[in-house]
């Protein structure tokens, strides 16, 4: 026979660990909080360092943090790390392609690093009026709302064909647009691309080794695609024209857009 306390244990349970969520977001936020205050004051280095410390933590990195990423751009921009803050304000866009406010510093950024890319890379191409992951959403369930409907108009009473048809069409655009949703996800171009954040110029090499012929350079600030890595160098491609430049770079020349961001870096 089961406990009778046993229901009331796994409320408690439940419970605490909605409690203790809670007051980790609240500790994060106010964290944050005083850091954008000190933003504000022109304490931009006790500022960034605030940042950087809210964006090690593994609840920040898993949600709520495109905007902690974007005022960490802002930061980096009044220190006057303009490559630092490419790369922040992108993270803040792949996390959140609608933050239009990200989209604006990081186009002003690149103008000031003279970086040139078609239409900003994946942050760009990801970019819509909604949100890719309130698509996904919004699709699965009127997609799932057909489904139902379809069952319990096929399993009960006479089989008309009108309602039927609707409910299959709101299935199948309800499907559709969850599929779409996850094709404009910025996460997913964004797994194989980085940024150039090493102070100088990179020029890429037709061989993995320093002593490589130049193929081309590319400024700090840039978006590379990478194509493949052999240890200590990556080839990739980048420039103003996608693929247009092809070659090795040191891979600590560079920082992946899309880590593991609960990590910061």
């Amino acid at each position: 026979m089961m406990n009778p306390r046993f229901p009331t244990m796994i409320v408690l349970a439940l419970f605490a660990v909605l409690l203790a969520a809670r007051q980790g977001v609240a500790g994060w936020s106010e964290e944050a909080a005083t850091a954008n205050a000190s933003l504000s004051k022109g304490r931009v280095s006790e500022a960034l360092s605030s940042y950087k410390t809210i964006l090690t933590t593994t609840q920040t990195g898993k949600s709520g943090s495109a905007e902690l990423w974007y005022d960490r751009g802002l930061a980096e921009i009044k220190s006057g790390d303009g490559v630092a803050a490419s790369l922040s304000f992108r993270r803040a866009l792949v996390l959140d392609p609608t933050l239009l406010p990200a989209r604006r510093e990081l186009s002003d950024d690149l103008a000031n690093l003279g970086v040139h890319e078609p239409g900003g890379g994946s942050v760009a191409r990801g970019l819509s009026m909604l949100h890719p992951e309130q698509i996904i959403l919004g699709g699965s369930i009127l997609g799932w709302i057909g489904v139902l409907l379809l069952v319990v108009l096929v399993m009960t009473g006479p089989r008309r064909k009108v309602p039927i048809a609707l409910a299959l069409t709101l299935a199948i655009l309800g499907h559709g647009a969850s599929v779409f949703g996850t094709m404009i996800d910025p996460r997913r171009i964004a797994v194989k691309e980085a940024v150039i954040t090493a102070k100088e110029e990179q020029i890429l090499r037709s061989t993995p080794a320093d002593s490589g012929s130049s193929t081309g350079t590319l400024p700090p600030g840039s978006l590379i695609t990478i194509l493949s890595r052999n240890g200590a160098w990556w080839y990739v491609s980048g420039g103003p024209v996608p693929g247009a430049i092809k070659g090795w770079i040191p891979s600590n020349a560079v920082t992946p857009l899309l880590p593991p961001l609960s990590k910061g870096s």
